[in-house]
């Protein structure tokens, strides 16, 4: 998808609320191979090169969070899971943008 804020508009304009998850850029794993090895992070949620993804717009729990608050989205209950959709962890829930490697949100459009 070329403009995934629009989507989420369309999202909300169609129900009264959504659910969406993506893979966190901001994985430990990922910042791991990214700054060691100076490599765009393939891993078992993002198993895919730079160059063959079918994600084109990739972000973190942060950008999904700010881009939330600049539309005047309400978050009612975020989650962050391990490639095998376990169970948030402490350190996940304490700190979801390095320990969450895939994002689960439900949101709504914030009361006017």
């Amino acid at each position: 998808m070329d403009r995934p804020d629009i989507l989420v508009e369309e999202m909300l304009r169609v129900g009264r609320q959504v659910i969406i998850t993506f893979p966190d850029m901001a994985y430990w794993k990922g910042r791991l191979q990214l700054g060691i090895r100076g490599i765009m992070p393939v891993t078992s949620s993002l198993p895919n090169h730079w160059f063959d993804t079918p994600n084109i717009h990739l972000c973190t729990v942060n950008d999904f969070e700010a881009l939330c608050k600049l539309k005047n989205i309400n978050i009612l209950e975020r989650t962050v899971v391990d490639n095998t959709h376990s169970k948030s962890t402490l350190p996940m829930r304490l700190f979801p943008n390095l320990f969450g490697e895939t994002a689960i949100y439900r949101f709504c459009r914030n009361s006017v």
